[in-house]
């Protein structure tokens, strides 16, 4: 009997120094493996420690939820996990696992806004960066009702009844914790546009009436529209000159650019049917400016609508090669287009 007892305890005092060295080992001593590649993890807010180790298990990076939910009770750390995007790789050990997860510092995102882009194209940016990110907020923290228009930020003072933020985002690359607001992005970017104009020697009166007789707004406008219609920099002065020029004279734009934002193509020559398309944003068939930006124009052409190059050019296209055509009269811009079109 004595013996039988023996050997029952000899075997749980075996299988609890297999299971504590096992525990030892996971929540001390493994590493990753080097060829494995890491993988993002979401902590979501609120969520609870037996929730993540089930996610951890489903993902790979765990073998033991109940040890790690163990190794987490016995370290007191169950309330000190943070929301945020962070980067496991399978084999952690479950002290390196708890370390990061409960990291006040959540992992950064860096992401980039090209030129030009329009709102709707940095929505569609933001919620590849950010898989739980809400479009709808957004839209809110950009829109008409954003909170911004009651900060007191100079600059979006002359912004029309009606308007959003268009325009007023600085195409840039930009780091953002994964917990960030679309607030705060909104509001990072438009700052960012204020802090580059002033790095640039751009003064913005009081008044909003820049030194060559356009608004602000106006301003931001003209260079959406050449930021989609030119390339270079060089193009780009050319081409706002002879915007302005047209702007003078009571010429229509006839931007491309500017019919592509009402229909959300992307056309270098829109057809006829487009061209005919009744919106205050049609240059084809509205003379002067559209209600306000039709993107989020970068550096090069601001500077370009601040300092044109003047020219006697009325006319420009663009070859299927890239190249800028430009023409003083409207013959020699139809056989431009005959020419370089076909």
């Amino acid at each position: 009997m004595i013996r039988g007892c023996l050997v029952i305890f000899a075997t749980l005092l075996l299988a609890g120094t297999v299971l504590s060295g096992a525990f030892v080992w996971d929540a001390f001593l493994a590493s990753p493996s080097g060829d494995i590649s890491a993988t993002t993890f979401v902590v979501n807010s609120g969520e609870s420690v037996k929730v993540i180790s089930e996610r951890l298990k489903q993902e790979g990076l765990l073998v033991s939820p109940r040890f790690f939910e163990w190794y987490v009770w016995l370290t007191g750390t169950q309330t000190d996990f943070q929301s945020g995007m962070f980067s496991l790789e399978p084999g952690l050990s479950y002290r390196t696992l708890v370390a990061v997860l409960t990291n006040a510092q959540a992992q950064e995102v860096r992401v980039t806004f090209p030129e030009g882009y329009t709102l709707k194209n940095m929505e569609e940016v933001i919620m590849v960066a950010f898989p739980n990110f809400s479009s709808s907020l957004w839209e809110v923290a950009t829109g008409v009702e954003s909170s911004l228009f009651a900060s007191g930020t100079h600059i979006l003072g002359g912004i029309p009844k009606g308007q959003g933020l268009e325009g007023y985002l600085f195409p840039d690359t930009y780091r953002f914790r994964t917990d960030v607001t679309a607030d705060v992005i909104a509001e990072t970017m438009v700052l960012t546009l204020k802090r580059r104009l002033s790095e640039t020697g751009v003064v913005i009166p009081d008044d909003l009436v820049m030194e060559n007789g356009l608004t602000f707004h106006e301003l931001l406008t003209v260079a959406s529209i050449v930021e989609k219609e030119a390339a270079t920099e060089e193009d780009m002065k050319i081409v706002a000159g002879i915007f302005l020029k047209r702007l003078e004279i009571g010429m229509a734009l006839q931007a491309c650019s500017t019919v592509n934002f009402i229909t959300g193509k992307n056309d270098p020559g829109v057809s006829a049917e487009d061209q005919a398309i009744n919106s205050p944003y049609n240059t084809y068939q509205v003379v002067g400016l559209p209600p306000g930006p039709i993107g989020n124009p970068g550096m090069n052409a601001l500077n370009a609508v601040l300092e044109p190059t003047p020219t006697a050019y009325f006319y420009f296209l663009t070859t299927p090669e890239g190249d800028m055509k430009y023409a003083q009269t409207y013959e020699e811009h139809i056989a431009h287009k005959y020419r370089y079109l076909k």
